[in-house]
């Protein structure tokens, strides 16, 4: 398999209206729309005739017509000319589906099973799109690691001087990747000790699963007391979908999710402060996205770098976005642990 031929997600049914939208995916411009009758489509971005982009274009009834020449499109990639009605062409076309609030898709003939979100009592809070602006392998290693936390997040994460009581815990499948950290948490600031129901000595439990077909990652976040015995008032879970765009930038998709024992009624009174809750998880997701700008070079490789017990998952991710998800075949990539 290729990276074009899982099922990622290329933009939020919220952003897509009567006019069609641009996407690239793997450095392929992409033209998605959905047709008056409610159908989606996807094809490739760029008119057989004269290679205009069909996503400046409009949608008319069931087709996308071309902007320059009205050349239409169905959602099948057949198309035709109102200048010359005989001649048949044709453009790349890719399977489409609408799911979880995102636009999904992947190629005609490729046979991948879609992801399964695992939302027991989770309550939807909202959904986010950033532009990173580093690789695909670079933008996973940020989120996929929480020694950074101590100084980057605000929320989820250490206190950056007992970084060394952090508990590690590493799970591997032949297609997953499985990290759990436990320990001392950061000092929040006061609304958030008091929402969450925070107390002094209690640790924060950060655990995440990666996935790479597609490329997705869940973040489950709670905190506890110091013996482990008692769960605090309020759970998060992330979901982010990571997609190449070029090799130097990468689209993150975001769906949050959260669970409260804050009220005795469904959802434990989530609905009054989803707002609340998807602008902190943002901020998080922001300071992450942030970072990366000050990367010194855009190299992926692991070679020379002085890695900690934190960092190994890096090899192992990069050894299953080769083998799954760029369906490259290689070996792993060795690492040097220090500590």
């Amino acid at each position: 398999m290729g990276m074009l031929d899982h099922w990622q997600p290329v933009a939020r049914t919220e952003d897509l209206g009567r006019k069609p939208l641009a996407a690239v995916v793997a450095g392929h411009q992409v033209a998605v729309f959905r047709t008056a009758s409610g159908k989606l489509g996807a094809v490739a971005d760029a008119c057989p005739h004269r290679r205009l982009k069909l996503s400046a274009g409009e949608v008319v009834g069931e087709k996308l017509q071309c902007r320059y020449h009205g050349w239409t499109f169905d959602a099948c990639g057949e198309g035709e000319s109102p200048g010359a009605p005989k001649m048949h062409t044709c453009t790349t076309s890719y399977d489409v589906r609408e799911e979880h609030g995102l636009v999904w898709m992947k190629t005609r003939q490729s046979s991948p099973q879609f992801p399964t979100l695992d939302l027991g009592g989770f309550v939807h809070v909202g959904s986010l799109v950033h532009d990173a602006p580093a690789p695909l392998e670079l933008t996973m290693d940020n989120f996929n690691e929480i020694e950074h936390s101590g100084t980057v997040h605000k929320n989820f994460g250490y206190d950056l001087d007992k970084m060394h009581e952090v508990k590690v815990g590493f799970e591997s499948t032949d297609d997953s990747l499985t990290v759990s950290n436990v320990g001392p948490t950061k000092r929040l600031p006061f609304l958030d000790r008091l929402y969450i129901g925070i107390k002094p000595g209690d640790l924060f439990h950060d655990k995440w699963t990666t996935w790479f077909s597609p490329l997705h990652s869940r973040f489950d976040h709670w905190w506890t007391s110091a013996d482990g015995s008692q769960e605090r008032k309020v759970r998060w879970r992330v979901y982010l979908f990571y997609v190449p765009v070029t090799e130097t930038s990468t689209r993150v998709y975001s769906m949050l999710y959260a669970k409260s024992r804050w009220w005795p009624q469904p959802n434990g009174g989530l609905r009054l402060v989803r707002r609340y809750i998807r602008n902190q998880t943002a901020a998080e997701i922001d300071a992450d996205i942030d970072m990366l700008q000050y990367l010194a070079d855009y190299e992926p490789g692991l070679a020379g770098l002085k890695l900690s017990r934190f960092d190994k998952s890096l090899g192992l991710t990069r050894e299953r976005i080769q083998r799954i998800y760029r369906g490259e075949g290689g070996t792993r990539t060795p690492l040097r642990i220090a500590g």
